[in-house]
């Protein structure tokens, strides 16, 4: 940020504005939030392959471990738990844990189908009494090191050693019937689950069961292309489940990563595109295709909460609100995604901003939207091209710009801050007035401003305590200037800009220039004003 303080309207070369700009739309969020936040994390996980003399430990530099309980079969004991959960807590990394469902041997049977919560005078229940004897194994190897993982991950998949009966639906059936005794096991002793498996195992052992509540730790094994893992976020996963983790493997390692800000768009001509995630470019640009429906996943166990987002669609308007569980927008109807709204819920609401911005046709990339503002645009029939998404901490602001626009037909709209929009695009409405104030004030000065009306011209220059335009008169304002006094002007520059009628968002100007226009007739229809700390 050195020698950003000191740019003023009037002394930026042409060359010098494109950058500004930029600098700009980063610190309109950068003042009121930390940088970006990389919401997925990449981990491994690791078992009895992972003792000495086997396959090696995870790189230092992972973000997480998935630690084996079992060696290979339920009521067997990973024979390197202990040295692999202290490996974990000499390094301070988040780890989860995963074991073993199988089928029982006759003796097994035999041994836990008549001891458990479940009665033992029906199979059914009998071998849910093995599957809640095969979660408490697991558990006790839990205590005997003193551990108590965020989550443990129930792995279904065939096991040679002790196959799976799967001839039958009669069969597949007694497979729910265990799985869901060690289900119970781990809820009766307060642990969240979920579980490992792919489609064709899944289907084999279960019948496609589908319990939609319960989330997914989803194998890609060996790569065939990059996305390969990450789009197991958002495709529908084969239990109906929401997806959490994502693992593949290049037969040394085993990788996995969270689900938490994957997103996915559907182009027309060209379908889904590869995932992306932490504010990559999803869709086109420059190709004229348009966005057709999106994908986003959230899952993660670090906060609770949820992303809640709606879809603009042409000839549809908005789509009802929805979780991020499922698409907004359309596939398969040919109609273009037009503007799409993002917000956050929970813990996570009160820890993140969410941030995202489009590419639109004729426009290019529009100025990042915040927190449920709309980012395309409503009733110009223009399709969005691509999307950026990212997670931002939230930090205390030593300086908060909160403004609010008197808009034409709407009144007073939701109070705006540092840099996000307050007023309407793409609704030809015009803004007549605007309030202004700056919270957490630690310095002598003020901020003065005034606007230029409809018939009125310049109104006299007030401080930022009195609003700028008029209400109830139905004159537009066409033109603003802002500037600060004191050891406030000193430390700080504020910078401002309108989207103009006919015109669009204008460049940014600073400390007394004018956003907007005179002698042209035409209206404000929103603002952006933020204050950026001078160099030094």
């Amino acid at each position: 940020m050195a020698g950003l303080g000191a740019l003023r309207p009037g002394r930026r070369s042409r060359a010098s504005a494109p950058r500004l700009l930029a600098v700009l739309l980063v610190l309109a969020l950068g003042v009121l939030f930390a940088p970006p936040a990389r919401a997925v994390d990449y981990g491994h996980d690791v078992s009895w392959p992972q003792c000495p003399g086997g396959l090696p430990m995870p790189p230092e530099t992972t973000e997480f471990v998935v630690v084996g309980l079992t060696r290979g079969l339920a009521f067997t004991e990973n024979p390197c738990l202990q040295q692999q959960y202290q490996w974990v807590l000499d390094r301070g990394i988040r780890a989860q844990a995963y074991a073993m469902a199988t089928f029982p041997t006759a003796a097994q049977y035999d041994t836990y189908g008549g001891a458990g919560p479940y009665p033992a005078a029906t199979r059914p229940d009998r071998l849910r009494n093995v599957g809640y004897a095969e979660g408490r194994a697991a558990l006790a190897s839990l205590t005997r090191i003193g551990w108590r993982p965020e989550r443990i991950w129930v792995d279904v998949e065939p096991r040679p050693a002790q196959p799976w009966p799967s001839t039958t639906a009669a069969e597949r059936q007694e497979n729910r019937y265990l799985i869901s005794g060690l289900l119970a096991a781990l809820a009766d002793a307060g642990f969240p689950s979920g579980f490992y498996s792919y489609a064709s195992a899944w289907d084999a052992i279960t019948g496609s069961w589908q319990l939609p509540g319960v989330p997914i730790w989803s194998p890609a094994g060996r790569l065939d292309f990059p996305s390969e893992a990450s789009d197991l976020c958002v495709n529908p996963s084969f239990s109906g489940g929401t997806v959490h983790l994502t693992q593949w493997t290049d037969g040394t390692y085993d990788y996995d990563m969270t689900c938490t800000n994957v997103y996915q768009a559907h182009v027309a001509t060209l379908g889904w595109q590869p995932s992306v995630a932490d504010g990559a470019t999803a869709g086109t640009t420059g190709r004229a295709l348009p966005l057709e429906s999106l994908r986003l996943a959230v899952a993660g166990d670090r906060l609770a909460g949820d992303i809640l987002w709606r879809g603009h669609v042409q000839n549809l308007g908005w789509q009802p609100w929805t979780t991020a569980a499922s698409a907004i927008g359309t596939t398969g109807l040919g109609l273009r995604l037009e503007a799409f709204q993002l917000r956050l819920t929970g813990d996570l609401a009160a820890q993140y901003s969410i941030r995202y911005r489009a590419h639109v046709q004729n426009t290019g990339w529009q100025p990042y939207s915040v927190d449920g503002a709309t980012a395309g645009t409503v009733g110009q029939g223009l399709r969005l091209e691509a999307v950026t998404i990212e997670l931002v901490p939230k930090v205390q602001p030593a300086f908060t710009a909160m403004y609010t626009a008197h808009v034409q037909n709407l009144g007073w709209t939701p109070t705006a801050a540092d840099g996000t929009v307050a007023g309407t695009t793409g609704q030809a409405l015009r803004v007549e007035a605007l309030r202004l104030t700056v919270a957490s004030m630690a310095y002598a000065g003020d901020i003065q401003w005034r606007g230029h009306v409809e018939n009125v011209g310049w109104q006299p220059w007030v401080s930022s305590a009195n609003p700028i335009g008029t209400t109830g008169q139905g004159l537009r304002l066409e033109a603003f200037e802002v500037r600060l006094t004191g050891e406030l002007a000193d430390r700080y520059s504020i910078y401002y800009r309108a989207h103009v009628q006919d015109v669009g968002w204008q460049a940014f100007t600073a400390d007394g220039g004018t956003a907007g226009t005179t002698g042209q007739g035409k209206r404000i229809e929103a603002v952006q004003i933020l204050l950026v700390p001078r160099a030094g």
